[in-house]
């Protein structure tokens, strides 16, 4: 070997060296597919390596002396020097391709290109790492505030729209004896690592929803990531590290809950597919891990009848776990205790207005406990000619921190209507002092809950108003335990006993009459007043506040693109008015008109911003104006006003915006947040998608669809096909002109790319969204191909289904089936299996109600 190499050699090496680095640049991109690991850190360890030797090597090409001593050595030098760098770079190249070859068992075998929905879940909604079991804190350990308190059983409920808690506790409620001592706890301010701590005359009871696709409630996430830490199979999941509890002499580090007892009962809805996955997963583990359940798994359909299922579960449950406690207490011998007490109380200042936060409180982020006062920017009807009110309502989130992104959902806390108030406070012979301050206590100086409502002082009027459920049915069961125990006279015991007792009369009268408690009263009186009973029902306060739960926001697509509109989310929203079915309905001035709670509140936004009659109001404690068509001093005995399209116009006590008055304008905030959604984009603009939204369904794809505009003037974006469905195209075509400018912009990028429409009444055959998926066959087809001759399976495009759960998303799901499984030409079984690993995959997401 001559003096090192030279500048011929060294060209050479250059271009070796640049085939070289790219072709294992692209080895490793494919690797990387697979295991971001490699690229992130063995690669670039080879790549170093290789450098650093085609470098020494070189570097071997400068000076040297010609034909002396010296230069001999220094070429024995450089020799060395070669095959010290030709070794480097032979070890990173066998370095490479050993971790290629034992890449799977190096970083384990799943793809991680597509998160699942469970593994999206677990990214997105983990709020904190889990805690060691070493980290003890006080006050969240929840056998010791059960000991503390006298308590034996602990209830923990999972809830996102507040059933799940509603549920607890009234079953904390029906269960309350000398021997069952039930307290009620939101699992987000405990630590799940003392459960191995419940002894055994203790028990622990879960009521738990399913939220979504299958995934946990927000307030259980932290526990269920613990008890399922592989939430693809459960059954694989690491072993929690419990803390061992110290009056228990054997310890099992397999079975860490020997000896822990417990009851489970779940809510969820069948028309998705993971019915009740929360309960189920959480019952497997808590058995794997060396439980024992106390009667069978309850499960409740919101679909069919959840307070049935409810009430069945009870039935068989609760003598197992009055037997398991030692208890020989009856259900039902006796009315329960009460859980609150009212105090009247002389207070110059009041919280009237639907506060949830005392406004000295410095809150600095804005959640479903403290909402955002959000100005409205834009409330308008979107379908003035419809038999129908479809809202368009947009709100200013400036100065709150909060953001959202396309396909998350906003809450909104509504109001209760002025003739709902009026009359349950006649019925409950509150008329006159339905102003007066009031606190309200619990009676356990332990319970979790020490206040009913978020603020100290307020009064009966803004309590139904702002803070309770007044206008659903009352339940067979609670008829049971909170009324009829107060019928005074034979009549009122005849009739609630019936109702109490018989489910079909109940199902009859109460639910197809929707007898909220004020009507549910009143029928009461009448039937009393028709036997000429000289005593009359007389339901105290705190058994009324017991039976209305706590009055829930309301969950909304949003209509608007994040990316377009970051501080200004809109809701698209249909107005819910029906006519009851049950004869008893038409007991008061509304008569069987019911009315959806949170859509005729936001169509009372939108009246008072278009400026219908309202009055200000100046009576003391009471504050804002009042929305109505027909003011009265008892609006439920006023006849209502019905518009252009039969719809009841019903009164509102609005807040308008501080100094909004003073200058002529009208302006309203509404209080709200944001919650966060799986229902998302692809990361990638140029996969495919598949939008399916009939009716108000339209909301989140409106989102997807303003993005996807946006983002073709930067870059190229998938084909976007949209299947809208409505009534009529002249009356119910929301959002057209919009619709149709924004595809024009993605068309330019992606010309395959429409709407498609199903409107159903333009013709006399009934058509919709699902009959539209196979009428395009051929554009769906070549669009789950994504650029692929056969699919062979799941399709790498997404496709996103928004509406009724119950009949719509069946349909389409079952019509995407149908569809490739021609096309394919494998059985639909077959096909509807790729659709269900799309479901897994994410790219087949929903979001329907039912």
């Amino acid at each position: 070997m001559s003096g090192g190499l030279g500048t011929q050699d060294q060209g050479v090496a250059s271009v070796v060296w640049f085939y070289f680095y790219h072709t294992v640049d692209w080895v490793f991109r494919q690797i990387g597919r697979t295991a971001s690991f490699v690229r992130g850190h063995v690669y670039p360890t080879v790549g170093v390596l290789v450098a650093s030797g085609l470098f020494f090597s070189l570097g071997l090409g400068e000076a040297v002396p010609n034909g002396t001593v010296e230069s001999e050595m220094a070429v024995a030098t450089a020799a060395a020097k070669i095959e010290w760098a030709d070794m480097v770079i032979v070890s990173g190249v066998v370095v490479g391709a050993a971790t290629f070859l034992f890449r799977r068992t190096l970083f384990g075998g799943k793809r991680m290109a597509e998160l699942t929905i469970a593994q999206k879940a677990a990214l997105v909604q983990a709020k904190a790492p889990v805690a060691s079991a070493n980290e003890y804190n006080a006050d969240k350990d929840f056998v010791f505030k059960m000991r503390k308190a006298g308590k034996n059983v602990v209830i923990f409920y999972g809830s996102q729209t507040g059933t799940a808690e509603d549920f607890a506790t009234r079953l904390a409620r029906d269960i309350q004896s000398p021997s069952v001592r039930p307290l009620v706890l939101d699992p987000e301010l405990y630590d799940w690592q003392c459960l191995a701590g419940l002894g055994d005359d203790e028990l622990a009871i879960f009521v738990l929803a399913t939220a979504g696709e299958g995934e946990p409630t927000d307030n259980m996430e932290a526990w269920f990531n613990a008890l399922a830490s592989d939430r693809e199979s459960p059954e694989d999941s690491e072993l929690p590290e419990f803390r061992q509890p110290e009056d228990k002499a054997h310890f099992d580090d397999s079975a860490p809950l020997q000896g822990v007892s417990y009851a489970m009962f779940g809510l969820g809805n069948n028309t998705y597919e993971q019915f009740n996955h929360h309960a189920r997963v959480v019952d497997q583990r808590m058995l794997a891990l060396g439980a024992a359940r106390i009667g069978e798994r309850g499960e409740g359909d919101d679909d069919a009848d959840i307070e049935e299922d409810f009430a069945k579960w009870k039935e068989a449950t609760l003598p197992a776990i009055r037997k398991y406690l030692g208890s020989s207490t009856p259900v039902g011998e006796a009315a329960p205790e009460a859980t609150w007490k009212i105090v009247e109380v002389e207070a110059k200042k009041a919280w009237i207005r639907g506060e949830f936060y005392e406004e000295d409180e410095a809150v600095s982020t804005f959640d479903a406990r403290h909402p955002f006062l959000a100005p409205v920017t834009s409330a308008l009807e979107l379908t003035p000619s419809a038999d129908r009110h479809t809202l368009h309502v947009e709100v200013d989130l400036a100065g709150s921190g909060l953001r959202y992104e396309s396909g998350d959902h906003i809450g909104v806390y509504p109001t209760n209507a002025e003739e709902e108030v009026d009359l349950l406070l006649g019925a409950l012979g509150l008329r006159g002092r339905a102003d007066t301050p009031i606190a309200v206590r619990a009676v356990d100086p332990f319970a979790a809950q020490q206040s009913l409502f978020p603020v100290d002082t307020t009064t009966y009027r803004a309590a139904f108003r702002h803070y309770l459920e007044i206008t659903g049915p009352v339940p067979r069961a609670q008829i049971k335990t909170l009324v009829a125990p107060y019928a005074r006279s034979a009549a009122a015991r005849e009739l609630l006993g019936r109702l109490a007792d018989d489910k079909d009369a109940h199902a009859a009268v109460v639910a197809g009459g929707c007898l909220s408690l004020a009507r549910l009263i009143n029928a009461v009186h009448a039937a009393e007043a028709a036997a000429a009973e000289a005593e009359r029902l007389r339901l105290p306060v705190e058994a009324a506040f017991e039976l209305c739960p706590r009055l829930q926001a309301r969950l909304y697509s949003i209509s608007s693109s994040g990316r377009a509109s970051p501080e200004r989310p809109s809701i698209t929203a249909v107005v819910l008015q029906y006519d009851a079915r049950a004869p008893a309905a038409a007991d008061a001035a509304m008569g069987a008109r019911r009315c959806g709670v949170a859509t005729n509140y936001l169509l009372g936004a939108v009246r008072y911003l278009r400026g219908d009659r309202a009055e200000p109001l100046a009576q003391p404690l009471r504050a804002g104006c009042v929305l109505s068509e027909s003011p009265a001093a008892d609006a439920s005995a006023v006849q209502p006003v019905r518009d252009g399209k039969d719809h009841v116009l019903q009164s509102f006590t609005l807040q308008p915006a501080p100094g909004s008055a003073c200058d002529g304008r009208r302006a309203l905030s509404l209080p709200v947040f944001i919650r966060r959604s799986l229902f998302r984009l692809p990361a990638d603009a140029a996969t495919p998608i598949i939008m399916v939204g009939p009716g108000t369904g339209l909301a989140p794809m409106r989102g997807f669809v303003q993005e996807r505009a946006l983002l073709a003037r930067e870059r190229d974006v998938g084909t976007t096909l949209l299947f809208f469905g409505a009534r009529t195209e002249a009356n119910d075509f929301m959002y057209r002109g919009e619709l149709e400018e924004c595809f024009g912009e993605i068309q330019k990028v992606a010309p395959q790319s429409r709407i498609i429409t199903a409107f159903s009444r333009d013709q006399p055959q009934k058509i919709y969204v699902q009959h539209r998926l196979l009428e395009h066959s051929d554009l769906v087809y070549q669009t789950l191909l994504c650029g692929q001759q056969k699919l062979g399976g799941p399709s790498r495009a997404h496709v996103y289904v928004c509406g009724d759960a119950k009949c719509m998303a069946k349909d389409v799901s079952k019509a995407l089936a149908t569809l490739i499984a021609e096309r394919e030409g494998v059985a639909e079984d077959v096909a509807a299996k790729w659709v269900s690993e799309m479901r897994k995959l994410s790219r087949y997401q929903e979001d329907v109600w039912s």
